[in-house]
């Protein structure tokens, strides 16, 4: 009987002093975050509501911008039976005649206005006439300042702002969610945060083997996440294991 719990208490002892995976040792698993990007871009699209001939005056103008300095534009309105010039000469622009009369519907003032502005050379846009609506697409990429009404009594709105493409590629992530799984465990047990470099420590290891996660983006639907996994092995106290830089959507 002594024998048995003295084998009992060998066995007790030898359970106790086992280690698992997890906290309690002198090990240390680091690694680097970096993360890549890509934003596409965004025409700008504008739309120009018309009014009929009637509501026009000889000389009205509205001012239409590009992203080219160059290319600054003003779309201006002369009546035929008027002797003055209806041309107002802004200063550094473009300036595009539409000709009409006080009977024009304004479908027709709309069409003509756009068959004006697509007959300018180097204008940057795409156009279309619905009803009396004329939408002008930006050709680039590029958020342009948005257009006026100037004198006349046009609804002019920007339907879409227009945008570059943006991206980058290997930069370190800063302030990132590193997780740590400890041996067969399905989910994490601990998580850090990365630093201005984008790197990371999970200090105070045991010997043993363990999971190191991050959450990337799908780069084909922002709402998706999946994991960037590696798995790590601590052989020895006292070490420092490097796993392989993660690189990430964000």
């Amino acid at each position: 009987m002594k024998n048995l719990i003295i084998i009992g208490a060998i066995i007790m002892s030898a359970l106790s002093c086992k280690k698992i995976e997890g906290p309690g040792g002198t090990s240390v698993i680091r690694g680097t975050v970096k993360g890549s990007s890509f934003s596409s871009g965004k025409h700008e699209v504008i739309q120009v509501i018309c009014t009929a001939g009637i509501e026009l005056e000889h000389g009205d103008y509205w001012i239409l911008n590009t992203g080219d300095p160059l290319k600054q534009y003003y779309i201006y309105y002369s009546n035929p039976t008027w002797i003055s010039n209806a041309d107002p000469a802004l200063q550094g622009r473009i300036g595009i005649m539409v000709s009409f009369n006080y009977s024009d519907s304004n479908t027709e003032i709309a069409e003509n206005t756009q068959a004006a502005i697509a007959a300018t050379t180097g204008t940057p846009f795409t156009s279309f006439v619905s009803n009396d609506i004329i939408t002008l697409t930006e050709n680039s990429f590029i958020n342009i300042p948005d257009p006026d009404n100037g004198t006349t009594s046009f609804g002019i709105d920007v339907a879409t702002q227009g945008k570059p493409e943006e991206s980058t590629n290997g930069i370190p992530l800063a302030n990132k969610r590193v997780y740590i799984i400890y041996g067969k465990n399905e989910f994490a047990a601990n998580d850090v945060r990365t630093d201005e470099a984008g790197r990371f420590s999970f200090e105070g290891l045991q010997i043993g083997s363990y999971k190191v996660y991050v959450l990337s983006k799908d780069s084909l639907n922002e709402e998706v996440y999946f994991r960037i996994q590696h798995e790590v092995s601590i052989d020895a106290a006292k070490k420092i294991v490097e796993t392989p830089t993660f690189n990430v959507q964000y």
